[in-house]
């Protein structure tokens, strides 16, 4: 179900592969404006000027042809009807995106390369820039190849993590190690962040802790000193790694040192409890995120719903749902609040219909269908067995014939043995009602 959830969910959003891409460097630092010689606007402007922009995004998400894609965007820029189009995250991200998916990544580098020609050296934009390179090796040409006033540990971050995303950790290790003799920036505490990731994600801990506790060592100069999210990286690996020891001296680390623990830092925490079968002290935890105004995510209740469901507590799973579900009304808009991952779907439905929890598994049954996504086969085949027993019949056959509306292709096939094993108890077959 996870995948046919989340391919429903690009076809009815396709903006979400640029979404991702920008959600990647949405943190980092703004261009300046005062960098840019254009005057900045009044307030009347931006809806004017923005027009014309909205106008060239809609071009480029109809155009097919990526020439003519690189063509618009590059005539945009070497205009003056947008004299400030470098700014626009939106368009460059979406513009790489559609190059790169249909297979023209030297066009892809090669606008982003315009782009930062045409714009005053700014590290915010070259970070923002190299996040959006097809490849490691066009970002490390773009900085090597970029004005000493662009580069910067934010831009520098942003390098390593593009080496980092194409899996080529000796060589994020020889960047950072030489980024100050060859590249003219002493790497700072984003920098690090970037290095300590990569050693969790590489599973190498033992390395991961001994650069974090450099870092906290106020001797050490050429460390920056680590930050909460330095912390919740190398906690993350611990959690991973069932390290408990380790995962306990961290957040010792986090209350001696002062720093606000954020929302990952209760996900880890959150997330540790639930493998240990102890889902309740995690739900306590959230509590505790509202009551410091720590905003939980998808993450947070996946956790809490997981964890309830392996230790088959279905209600108390069921409970923090809603909890999630109310949390998001209460948000009072539609682009604010908590929304549940497919898997959140998948592991609560199949739980409440081994509990024969009709009544529950039925509504999560039709918000998955409100989604256009189909549930689990099995899952599905149990609801429906079980509302028949219980003398649901009318239900039973509803569920079905969403089904039957919503099940395509490959899918098919394996949907229609399932509904050949279906039937009333007297024995009227459940499908074409």
């Amino acid at each position: 179900m996870a995948s046919l959830l989340l391919r429903r969910r690009h076809a009815a959003h396709p903006r979400a592969a640029s979404a991702r891409l920008l959600r990647a460097f949405s943190a980092l630092p703004d261009v300046d404006p005062s960098a840019s010689s254009t005057p900045t606007p009044t307030p009347a402007a931006p809806t004017s000027a923005r027009a014309p922009e909205l106008d060239l995004q809609l071009a480029v998400r109809a155009e097919t042809d990526p020439a003519r894609i690189h063509s618009l965007v590059a005539s945009a820029l070497s205009g003056h009807g947008l004299p400030r189009l470098h700014t626009s995250r939106q368009l460059f991200s979406l513009a790489t995106s559609r190059l790169i998916r249909l297979r023209r990544p030297d066009l892809a580098a090669s606008l982003l390369n315009l782009l930062l020609a045409s714009a005053p050296p700014s590290p915010g934009l070259l970070a923002r820039a190299l996040s959006l390179f097809p490849g490691p090796d066009d970002a490390l040409r773009a900085f090597s190849s970029s004005p000493p006033a662009a580069r910067s540990d934010v831009s520098l971050s942003a390098l390593l993590s593009a080496l980092l995303r194409a899996g080529r950790l000796d060589d994020l290790k020889s960047t950072f190690s030489s980024a100050e003799s060859s590249l003219g920036v002493a790497p700072g505490r984003a920098s690090h962040n970037v290095l300590l990731h990569a050693l969790v994600k590489n599973s190498d801990l033992t390395a991961a802790r001994k650069l974090l506790d450099e870092m906290a060592n106020k001797k050490l100069k050429h460390r920056p000193a680590p930050d909460i999210i330095s912390y919740n990286t190398v906690l993350a690996g611990y959690s991973a790694q069932d390290g408990a020891e380790g995962f306990e001296k961290i957040l010792k680390e986090i209350d001696d040192s002062k720093l606000e623990p954020n929302v990952v830092t209760y996900n880890c925490r959150i997330q540790w409890f639930s493998k240990k079968c102890d889902t309740f002290k995690g739900e306590e935890l959230l509590d505790v995120m509202e009551s410091k105004e720590v905003a939980p995510n998808y993450l947070t209740y996946n956790a809490l719903v997981q964890g309830y469901c392996n230790e088959g507590n279905v209600g108390a799973a069921m409970r923090v749902f809603k909890r999630m579900k109310v949390m998001k009304r209460r948000e009072g808009r539609s682009d604010l609040g908590v929304s549940a991952h497919s898997q959140t779907y998948v592991v609560l439905f199949r739980s409440l219909v081994e509990k024969e929890k009709l009544d529950d598994a039925l509504w999560i049954c039709k918000s998955c269908f409100a989604m256009k996504a189909a549930p689990p086969f099995e899952a599905v085949k149990g609801l429906v067995e079980g509302l028949v027993k219980a003398g649901r019949s009318t239900e039973a056959k509803d569920v079905v014939a969403k089904m039957e509306l919503l099940v395509k292709g490959d899918a098919k096939p394996a949907w229609e043995k399932i509904v050949g094993e279906l039937s009333f108890e007297e024995g009227v077959p459940i499908s074409n009602p």
